[in-house]
């Protein structure tokens, strides 16, 4: 069984046998999340490699050009880009589990809202990295929670149940207790409640459950993350 600690620069590549599907990923990546989060909801067989995104081992280089997570391998062949390996995953194995629709409109409606859903990443990102607060930032991503708020009609994006657009942008939203621990932001119920009931249900989805960590795991990564040291194997020692 493959060690959950990340490989860094100088590790061997573990083997990789015929047919296993690998998963290169970094746990504490949002965007390796939303592979993650496909994998495990569709119970597809594979194996995970957590790489060392600051000391990246050549070998990752190779398979992702820019050293990037998630990337994903089999029979010798590789694909980066989250929303394409999700999209892939979600088409290639256990086709009546779809997550993304089958209907051509209703799928590129799905794509919509998941593009839109990045903005929230600039604000989100501005705001973590202020020392003291970047208030501009704490409006956009306000202003952005608040026009996504709109965007939820039921409990989920995908009506009664997640679907691809619940999955791929839930890896922030899991992340806002880091904002409120550091930067004292407010993510609360009165200003959205439409978002903050769909934080907890997706939170109780066990496919979420499988893989997430609580809002303590998150803010001791991302302070050492901050501090120029991140501590990718938090929790494994």
């Amino acid at each position: 069984m493959l060690t959950e600690k990340s490989f860094s620069a100088g590790s061997a590549c573990p083997r990789l046998e015929k047919g296993t599907l690998r998963h290169y990923s970094m746990r504490f990546c949002p965007f390796a999340q939303r592979s993650r989060l496909v994998l495990v909801h569709k119970k597809i067989p594979h194996e995970t490699v957590n790489v060392d995104l600051k000391q990246k081992p050549d070998w990752l280089l190779a398979k992702s050009p820019k050293g990037k997570v998630p990337c994903i391998e089999i029979n010798g062949k590789t694909m980066i880009e989250s929303l394409v390996i999700c999209e892939y995953l979600d088409e290639a194995y256990e086709p009546k589990n779809l997550l993304f629709s089958k209907d051509p409109w209703k799928k590129a409606e799905q794509k919509i809202l998941i593009e839109q859903s990045s903005e929230i990443l600039g604000p989100f990102y501005s705001l973590l990295r202020s020392n003291d607060g970047d208030k501009e930032a704490s409006k956009k991503l306000r202003d952005f929670l608040h026009r996504f708020e709109k965007n939820l009609k039921g409990d989920f994006f995908g009506g009664d149940h997640p679907d691809a657009v619940d999955y791929m942008i839930w890896p922030w939203y899991e992340r806002l207790g880091v904002l409120s621990e550091l930067r004292d932001f407010d993510f609360s119920e009165t200003e959205f409640p439409h978002l903050t009931g769909w934080c907890k249900r997706m939170a109780s989805d066990e496919t979420v459950k499988a893989i997430m960590f609580d809002d303590k795991t998150h803010v001791a990564y991302a302070s050492s993350s901050l501090n120029g040291t991140p501590n990718y194997d938090i929790g494994l020692d």
